[in-house]
């Protein structure tokens, strides 16, 4: 039976004898073989012309340029994986080979049930790391305008992502950062946490739960130093492990202009930024604009929150929401919701409409939503 009989691979070997061995097989096992190239020129220029899916690439070719220095350009010039066929299996060759991280490595004379799991792995693989880079931009996309810096880390305290102010803060891109100890890029010392080191880090991303710090003094880069506040929530995946944590810096002062003690600021999954808010949906935040939604409803441990196009599910508490939302817009009135006031189109005396959804109105309730109601 032929397997992914669409997968077009391109061959580079400069033994005519090994190249067609390699071809006749691919085509057994069902891949297409357009083309060989027998040195580096002639590679790029199949590259150009078949648009191949996967490279068979020998690591020692004849001439100026090895099968390697064809890789590390293929790396930053195409989307293609690569899998290198050698003869030689050197430290320094392998070594020079694993920076250019290619997608398998096969030492001639191989067999073709080892080929033929190289390549399902490689694409496989190659699929994976297309779908975790497409998540990675929506995700960066999503975070990008925040005014607070959004920094991501594994279990570990290792960076895998800044947000634009968090690289403008630190003075470090995120690709740059990614693998560092955040302690490395930013440190805080507030009355709570001290300074938070290296191994405070790994404490706190642990507990697998939301801190807020206030008054924090926020150490970042070589220059930069200010007053700010921290806020860290933990990152889980589908099945609710831990997997690293988000810490928000904000940098504000500490009172509101009215006297007041500023208010602390929002944990990470319901992060309020003016008139929108960011939600967990699968893997990614999604802005929730306020004026789109049309009531938040209390479901065992979690609320649901439904827009007009849309509906997410969190973990949180009513209390919570209700405490983050503008009580001039929003208003409880059961114990299992929460309803934008000047969405109501139609009330008796125990329940609103808003569309076609009948929404209780409790009693304990009724007497502030009336009041709210005269004042309106």
């Amino acid at each position: 039976m032929k397997r992914m009989a669409k997968t077009k691979i391109l061959i580079v070997e400069d033994e005519n004898i090994v190249a067609k061995d390699i071809q006749n097989t691919l085509s057994r096992l069902g891949y297409e073989v357009p083309a060989t190239a027998s040195s580096a020129g002639m590679a790029f220029e199949k590259l150009e012309e078949v648009k191949p899916d996967l490279v068979f690439l020998d690591i020692r070719l004849k001439g100026d340029v090895d099968g390697i220095q064809i890789a590390e350009r293929i790396k930053t010039e195409y989307d293609i994986p690569v899998i290198f066929l050698t003869s030689y299996t050197d430290k320094n060759t392998l070594d020079r080979a694993k920076v250019t991280e290619p997608y398998g490595y096969l030492v001639k004379p191989f067999n073709e049930p080892d080929l033929q799991s190289t390549i399902e792995m490689a694409l496989y693989k190659f699929q994976k790391d297309h779908a975790t880079r497409a998540d990675k931009n929506l995700y960066a996309k999503a975070l990008s305008h925040l005014s607070e810096a959004v920094i991501i880390t594994d279990i570990d305290g290792k960076v895998n992502f800044l947000n634009q102010k968090a690289e403008s803060l630190t003075g470090a891109g995120s690709d740059a950062a990614a693998g560092k100890d955040i302690s490395t890029l930013i440190k805080f010392e507030c009355s709570e946490a001290k300074l938070i080191n290296q191994v405070n880090y790994k404490h706190l991303i642990s507990q697998n739960k939301d801190f807020s710090f206030e008054r924090v003094a926020v150490t970042a880069g070589k220059t930069k130093a200010f007053e700010g506040s921290l806020t860290s929530s933990p990152v889980q995946n589908e099945k609710n492990q831990l997997i690293g944590c988000a810490f928000v810096v904000s940098e504000q002062s500490t009172s509101d202009g009215t006297g007041k003690e500023a208010a602390p600021p929002l944990p990470f999954d319901n992060l309020v930024i003016q008139d929108s808010f960011f939600v967990k949906k699968s893997s990614m935040l999604v802005k929730v604009y306020l004026e789109n939604i049309q009531w938040i409803q209390a479901m065992d441990n979690y609320v649901i929150i439904q827009t007009t196009t849309d509906q997410f599910i969190i973990h949180s508490t009513m209390r919570d929401i209700e405490m983050k939302l503008p009580s001039k817009k929003f208003l409880r009135v059961h114990r299992s919701y929460i309803i934008p006031i000047e969405k109501i189109s139609v009330l008796d005396e125990n329940t609103v409409k808003i569309g076609d959804k009948t929404i209780p109105v409790g009693k304990s309730y009724k007497d502030a939503f009336m009041e709210r109601l005269n004042f309106l």
